[in-house]
């Protein structure tokens, strides 16, 4: 039986790709405003797929399209801030008190690994890759749960939040606060405890809401 070929992936998808990855880096200025020509120019590609790939991220809530004019950098409100830790909270503390039954010692083994990275970018000083550490730690308690609208929300979420909490993550000192609570959090798992694992999860959340709120008004 001849199997149908594989399309590659579209220059948008990879334009979409390589551009969202510029904005978890902050390799881009909130103040500036952005043209789907200088993306081209920068990715080497023609202007199509890079207007697609910012409209799309237009509709996923990265950018802001200024008619005429460009693209900028979403700003986020103060209650669209606390809507997202609302969220998280909702999710991250339902799915870590109902995973007693598929908790192993290889899914502990996975938190200790990913804690060891986020403590090896920390070293390094290098944000990016501790935030992608970070949304990993998080997104191994939603895959374990296997709910793929819970994944679906934190994935966008966790996408938005890294643009809004990047900033107070740097000027802070808020690293070594994170991998903190992130070993409590393991701890707690690690011994079957599962509502002090729910604290400690809550207790994660409204300190780094906390923290982003606060920078934002400084910032």
């Amino acid at each position: 039986m001849v199997q149908k070929l594989k399309r590659p992936e579209t220059l948008k998808f990879q334009a979409l790709e390589q551009i969202r990855e510029l904005l978890v880096t902050g390799q881009l200025k909130p103040e500036e405003v952005y043209s789907a020509n200088h993306f081209a120019k920068v990715l080497g590609i023609s202007r199509t797929p890079a207007r697609e790939a910012l409209l799309e991220l237009t509709s996923d809530g990265y950018f802001i399209s200024l008619l005429g004019r460009g693209f900028q950098i979403r700003q986020f409100s103060e209650k669209e801030v606390v809507d997202f830790f609302e969220t998280r909270k909702l999710i991250e503390n339902y799915v870590v008190g109902n995973i007693a039954d598929l908790v192993s010692d290889e899914f502990i083994g996975t938190l200790n690994s990913i804690l060891d990275e986020m403590v090896r970018q920390a070293k390094a000083d290098d944000p990016a890759r501790f935030l992608d550490a970070d949304k990993k730690f998080h997104m191994s308690f939603i895959n374990l749960y296997s709910n793929q609208q819970f994944a679906s929300i934190m994935e966008n979420i966790r996408d938005l939040m890294t643009l809004i909490g990047k900033q107070a993550l740097i000027h802070t000192g808020r690293i070594y606060e994170v991998i903190e609570e992130h070993r409590a959090i393991i701890d707690a798992v690690a011994d079957n405890d599962f509502p002090q694992a729910v604290k400690a999860m809550t207790a994660h959340i409204d300190s780094t809401e906390h923290k982003v709120l606060v920078e934002r008004i400084r910032y």
